[in-house]
């Protein structure tokens, strides 16, 4: 029994890396869209989060208390990092330059980047005009750095998607107990 969840566990493994060579594959051609993307994406919501401020949209310390669950989702993601090790993809793979090299499962980027797009999303639905256009937006962005980090060679699929629905689930606890 322990030879076949081996044998299964290795084959998980196995899929889940050619899907992403597969991804990297079709997305070559816009390589330099994906490395801005995965290099500079997350500070595109803080950027977005700071003209929300300076707009006079919601309350700032509202906006400070949506940021809890996105810090508190990157914590998090990077101790499961450190709990299930799984490796990253060789560096050969890597086209760009990382300062760290931490583990790769679940996805910092696409937890944290989910998170956000989920928390400012529930206030802006609520309080702007175009609400539902911004939150569509903010999903949409969250979704091209999560894609962009397996682009570059940085992260599997599977790490992407477990990194999305950390962060759904972080965003969903919180909110459900705010």
């Amino acid at each position: 029994m322990k030879e076949f969840e081996i044998l299964k566990r290795n084959f998980m493994l196995h899929f889940d890396e050619h899907l992403s060579s597969r991804l990297r594959e079709a997305g070559a051609p816009l390589l330099p869209f994906w490395r801005f993307l995965a290099s500079y994406g997350m500070w595109g919501f803080l950027v977005f989060g700071v003209v929300l401020i300076m707009l006079g949209i919601g309350n700032p310390i509202g906006w400070l208390v949506l940021c809890i669950p996105v810090v508190l989702t990157q914590g998090l993601t990077l101790g499961l990092q450190f709990v299930i090790r799984r490796p990253r993809p060789p560096i050969a793979t890597a086209k760009i330059d990382m300062w760290v090299r931490t583990y790769s499962f679940p996805s910092a980027h696409s937890a944290g980047s989910m998170a956000f797009a989920l928390m400012f999303s529930s206030v802006l639905i609520l309080q702007v005009e175009y609400g539902v256009l911004l939150s569509v937006f903010l999903l949409v962005f969250a979704l091209l750095i999560g894609t962009s980090r397996i682009m570059v060679g940085v992260h599997y699929l599977g790490d992407v998607l477990a990194g999305f629905i950390f962060g759904i689930l972080v965003s969903g606890i919180f909110f459900s107990v705010v």
